[in-house]
């Protein structure tokens, strides 16, 4: 399931995706305690992606000034979708911090079916894939459909308790590199003892447009919860552009 909620401000923190983290725990929360805990009291991979469009911003110092934002959120897995949306139905304002927001239209999305074993997609929020010693990766290096894989694989083991049917492979159309600024509590707290050296950490992510290759209920369990690393925090939330028939690859400018 897909779905996009309009949200009432007049503005955000640069580092905004833990202000929508804490949206989406109090709607499950809301929703129904007992999901709430048993998605949120570990670490434990979140069985949903997210990403944000912001409407008419700019950026002054450390805030995003804005007349709202839509959150676009999906996911396959029903035991965190339907305590969500009941929670998110309940509760009209939220608060994060010093920042107000008001809940506007819920939208359900069209449901994304996959037949084909290839499909090209485009990212609604940067896709982030990292090796194994936490070193980013861009589309280019030769190890990032692997380690796109690899990630893919551990989810889709740790969330639906099997693995993926095949491998699945990543190729790059068109791409550019963002970095994005972010903190969590832990940061925050080791920022003001002095651990830190500075207010927000970075991610090295990526915006484009890619071919994915794989079974066709893989590539569709990625479209439904994200594809890289840190799918719950806002990245890696794919949007299908079509899928690619058998014989027209060769099509395809990479």
């Amino acid at each position: 399931m897909n779905l996009s909620v309009q949200f009432h401000t007049d503005k955000l923190p640069v580092a905004y995706r833990l202000c929508i983290v804490s949206i989406i725990k109090q709607c499950l929360r809301t929703g129904d305690e007992q999901a709430y805990l048993r998605y949120y009291d570990g670490n434990r991979p979140k069985p949903f992606v997210f990403s944000v469009y912001l409407d008419q911003f700019r950026y002054d110092g450390d805030e995003i000034l804005l007349r709202g934002f839509t959150l676009n959120l999906s996911s396959s897995d029903y035991d965190f979708i339907i305590p969500f949306l009941n929670g998110l139905q309940q509760t009209h304002r939220f608060q994060y911090k010093d920042y107000q927001f008001t809940r506007g239209l819920i939208r359900y999305g069209r449901e994304q079916t996959v037949q084909s074993s290839s499909i090209v997609v485009r990212t609604r929020s940067p896709l982030l894939v990292e090796d194994a010693n936490g070193k980013p990766l861009a589309p280019s290096d030769p190890t990032f459909s692997e380690e796109f894989h690899t990630i893919a694989s551990r989810m889709s083991e740790s969330l639906r308790g099997k693995p993926l049917s095949e491998k699945v492979r990543i190729d790059p159309i068109t791409y550019r590199k963002v970095v994005i600024k972010e903190r969590n509590q832990l940061y925050e707290q080791a920022y003001e003892e002095g651990k830190a050296q500075t207010p927000y950490l970075y991610f090295t992510a990526y915006h484009g447009t890619f071919v994915l290759h794989g079974h066709p209920a893989d590539l569709k369990w990625l479209l439904d919860n994200g594809g890289g690393l840190r799918n719950g925090q806002g990245f890696g939330h794919l949007e299908l552009e079509r899928e690619v028939i058998a014989g027209d690859e060769a099509k395809i400018a990479y």
